[in-house]
């Protein structure tokens, strides 16, 4: 019988989980003072909302989803990310026509995507993202930018990089990959950009193979029309003025085929390479590719939590308070066992984090214990102090020791915390 967790997914537990919740709480209150209301989406969606709209030919549909049979041979996958569940949902509940435009909306939660595990790349991880919907103006995007690049600032990152590139569309687009093709031909590719030079040649430039062949690249941005030329220097003039450090990259196109114009990336130095830790863009036409009657634009960024702690630890940087114990109570006999019970169930009550020893151990051992668990309070309990209704409290820290009458031992314990 194998009992062994699945390859590409990890346990999270004790000091490792409360990172992750201190990080899933600082993203909340971050996000939510820009006025972002959360969203959550099934775990599951149907396969095809996800090759409409990701793209027949990208790595996600062609390599990476989990797929699902249901008992009627229905198609279903784990979800890989989770732009298109949030515009599903707010097609199929109409939230455009119940809430203030934009649609301002973060989620948190758990993708699938099956690729090869490597350091802070899982087959299941945890995802955090923004998406703004309904409305198209340069100011948004900046605020999108901002948001995610102030994030990871807060979080104490330095070193960081915002990258930005804009992706023509139309009949601008078509011209540039007529001349991307052209380059492409005097390049010496990978396997798999041969085919996506056929296909898809704009997700050659997306290739960690062979990305420094194309420095030479054209330039999207060189063939965006007036209007959007105007939108992207707009946001980059803005950028300068909030004293937002940026570089224009041609490379950068993101991964999915939903990206128009606006794409985005903020990355960090590490080890004379760069690791990318939020990415995002526009993608003004996927609610309309599900409901030609709607136009609504949209932007986003999205993040990896388990990259991100990987990089907050390996900048020493810890987000979680050291666990401790307010009181850990110590009993010296069978009866003050069974009185321990009915404390814990009061100290706890008045907000204390308390515990105690349920292995029947020795008074040394159970000092041990309250030395591994950081108590700052020690109550002792014994046959005389019951008898007496009392119990004494040591101090940690001043190895000050009292004796506190029963009913007096919750605003004891106030005192000694403040």
């Amino acid at each position: 019988m194998n009992i062994q967790k699945p390859r590409g997914t990890e346990d999270i537990y004790y000091e490792k989980a409360s990172e992750l919740s201190a990080l899933e709480l600082i993203l909340r209150d971050i996000v939510m003072q820009y006025n972002y209301h959360e969203i959550r989406t099934p775990i599951f969606e149907a396969k095809d909302l996800f090759v409409r709209a990701v793209g027949n030919e990208t790595d996600i549909v062609t390599k990476e989803m989990f797929e699902l049979l249901d008992k009627k041979e229905r198609e279903f996958v784990l979800r890989p990310e989770a732009t298109v569940p949030v515009i599903r949902s707010i097609l199929e509940d109409k939230l455009y026509g119940k809430y203030e435009l934009p649609l301002k909306l973060f989620y948190l939660g758990s993708m699938f995507r099956y690729e090869r595990p490597q350091h802070g790349r899982l087959r299941q991880f945890n995802q955090f993202g923004v998406e703004v919907v309904g409305v198209k103006n340069y100011l948004l995007d900046v605020e999108v930018i901002l948001l995610g690049y102030n994030l990871l600032k807060a979080l104490g990152l330095s070193n960081l990089t915002l990258k930005l590139n804009y992706l023509a569309v139309g009949a601008e687009r078509t011209k540039y990959i007529a001349v991307l093709k052209t380059f492409l031909k005097t390049q010496d590719l990978c396997a798999d950009c041969a085919i996506r030079v056929k296909k898809n040649p704009l997700r050659v430039l997306d290739c960690k193979i062979d990305n420094k062949k194309f420095d030479q690249a054209p330039k999207i941005y060189d063939y965006l029309t007036e209007s959007d030329q105007t939108e992207f220097n707009n946001l980059q003039n803005i950028l300068t003025k909030l004293a937002i450090p940026f570089v224009l990259d041609h490379k950068l196109v993101r991964g999915l085929d939903y990206y128009t114009s606006l794409v985005f990336e903020v990355v960090v130095d590490k080890q004379e390479r760069e690791l990318t830790l939020l990415g995002g863009g526009r993608y003004d036409q996927l609610v309309n590719s599900f409901e030609p009657s709607l136009d609504y634009p949209a932007v986003g960024f999205a993040l990896g939590l388990e990259r991100l702690l990987l990089t907050l630890t390996e900048n020493e940087i810890k987000l979680a308070d050291e666990p401790y114990l307010d009181v850990y109570l110590i009993c010296l006999s069978d009866h003050a066992r069974y009185f321990a019970s009915s404390l814990l169930l009061l100290l706890r009550g008045s907000g204390f984090r308390a515990d105690c020893d349920y292995l029947s151990r020795s008074v040394k051992a159970q000092f041990k214990s309250l030395e591994r668990l950081k108590a700052k309070n020690a109550i002792i309990i014994g046959d005389e102090e019951l008898k007496k209704n009392v119990v004494k409290i040591k101090n940690q820290t001043t190895g000050k020791e009292q004796e506190v009458k029963f009913e007096k031992i919750i605003t004891f314990l106030s005192k000694e915390n403040k």
